[in-house]
């Protein structure tokens, strides 16, 4: 019985180890607000920090009203081949990013990276987010439609 015990207490330490080892090489920025229909835009600058390339960059979108996906079951008419109950988040991954490179253009271009998806509202928030540890900043740029323009950096951390 002390054996068992023993080989689960283990096993679990080596679980959180892993766990907290691929925790720490992650890297996001969360942009708290965009805007992207009626005169207003927002561009997206992504520089890699880093010498490597980051190869799995994701965006994912949060609605203004806190929406960050769907239900396929929830479609009309309702999707026949879907699993019920599976979400589908508002997210895209993004081209790679070769070492101290940047990727540039509107976040409604880069959304619709996998195809033909268009932004799911018009404001919300985004996050980058690589398993990598490869840092990164971003740099939002939001302007209006009577010129106006503002912008903002961010650069990653680990979640």
């Amino acid at each position: 019985m002390k054996k068992r015990t023993l080989l689960i207490a283990a096993t679990l330490l080596c679980a959180l180890i892993l766990s907290s080892s691929y925790a720490l090489s992650a890297q996001q920025v969360e942009v708290p607000y965009v805007v992207s229909g009626d005169g207003w835009w927002t561009g997206i600058a992504i520089t890699n920090k880093s010498g490597d390339p980051i190869t799995d960059m994701k965006l994912s979108f949060t609605t203004d009203e806190g929406v960050s996906g769907y239900n396929l079951p929830s479609f009309d008419p309702p999707v026949k081949t879907a699993i019920p109950g599976i979400f589908i988040t508002y997210s895209t991954n993004l081209d790679e990013i070769a070492g101290h490179a940047m990727q540039v253009d509107l976040l409604s271009t880069l959304y619709t990276g996998e195809g033909t998806k268009t932004l799911p509202s018009d404001r919300g928030s985004v996050i980058f987010s690589h398993t990598g540890d490869e840092e990164f900043y971003v740099t939002a740029f939001v302007g209006g439609p009577d010129g106006g323009f503002a912008y903002q950096v961010f650069e990653s951390d680990s979640p």
